[in-house]
């Protein structure tokens, strides 16, 4: 006797094949995704980024890593200086160096990752919901709505991302509320085209007219019918969505229109270490590679994602 993991599925219930274990929908995501290394790779770093990220303040509080350590202006890696913070003087070790202010790059960095993982979970997630928004009733209804939507979304589409969200800094004035609005409205267009074309696809099969001929209403079928059956371009593509707005987030602070200083922040900490590339390397070096490996994450769990979600490559 077969026990009720090994069955094999039964003909017609469209989970797996023949003679292979049965698999629930996110077992066979699981087990898919797990087979691309550099996807779990990419994951792993993401966790890990996000678990310093949360735990910052224990390791570096804030008041060390945004109070000026002028004496300690420069420190090498690995060295040993005290510090003065909370009215006191303690004994520290520079990691990975200081920088022209005697801050920790370290604590800069590991600050900077919560910055940087809150505006590309932010940014994404209203993109994703206002975008998909009007995608969804563009492609469900059609006819003038879709025109007016669609048009909107190809003007939009027709400004390079960086300078749209350039231009609206400008205006706003730099801060970190106007550069999630900034990043986010840039994001839009995407998701608008994305769920649109999504929603054409499934809008006439026969479970979405099933729902209508019962006395549905538009609304419970968009959402509880279409929506779920278009959801995994948008997940692929909202992970690297959140790679792309961590790098234009980190553009625009580097030209000093995102978070201002002293605040810890990856594109800001390159702008002000730029003067000392040659001098101190390390106050350039290391926020760099922060923001290297965290794009390089995001876009292998995308790849890893896509593997895993399209149909056309279950194997």
């Amino acid at each position: 006797m077969l026990s009720s993991a090994e069955k094999p599925d039964a003909p017609g219930n469209g989970a797996g094949t023949p003679g292979r274990p049965f698999r629930t929908p996110f077992q066979e995501f699981r087990r898919r995704f797990g087979r691309n290394k550099l996807a779990v790779a990419g994951l792993a770093v993401i966790l890990v980024y996000i678990l310093v990220a949360l735990m910052a303040d224990v390791f570096y509080p804030r008041d060390f890593i945004t109070g000026n350590q002028i004496p300690n202006a420069f420190a090498g890696i690995g060295s040993r200086a005290e510090v003065e913070w909370r009215d006191a003087r303690e004994g520290h070790l520079y990691i990975l160096g200081a920088d022209n202010f005697g801050r920790d790059v370290l604590g800069r960095i590991i600050h900077g990752a919560r910055v940087s993982m809150i505006i590309g979970f932010v940014t994404v997630a209203f993109a994703v919901l206002l975008g998909g928004s009007l995608g969804a009733a563009a492609g469900y209804y059609g006819g003038f709505l879709e025109t007016l939507i669609m048009r909107g979304a190809d003007i939009l589409l027709a400004i390079p991302n960086i300078l749209f969200a350039l231009a609206i800094v400008a205006a706003l004035g730099p801060s970190f509320q106007n550069l999630l609005l900034a990043i986010s409205i840039t994001s839009i267009p995407v998701y608008v085209r994305l769920v649109r074309a999504s929603v054409l696809t499934v809008k006439d099969q026969e479970f979405v007219e099933a729902a209508r001929a019962i006395g549905a209403r538009d609304f419970r079928i968009v959402l509880l019918h279409v929506l779920p059956n278009c959801m995994a371009p948008v997940i692929v593509q909202a992970t690297l969505g959140i790679a792309q707005s961590i790098l234009s987030a980190t553009f625009l602070s580097f030209l000093g229109l995102g978070i201002q200083p002293p605040s810890p922040e990856w594109g800001n900490m390159l702008s002000e270490a730029r003067p000392y590339i040659i001098s101190a390397p390390h106050t350039l070096v290391f926020p760099g590679l922060a923001i290297m490996t965290v794009i390089l994450a995001y876009n292998l769990i995308g790849d890893g994602l896509r593997d895993a979600l399209d149909p056309k490559l279950k194997r």
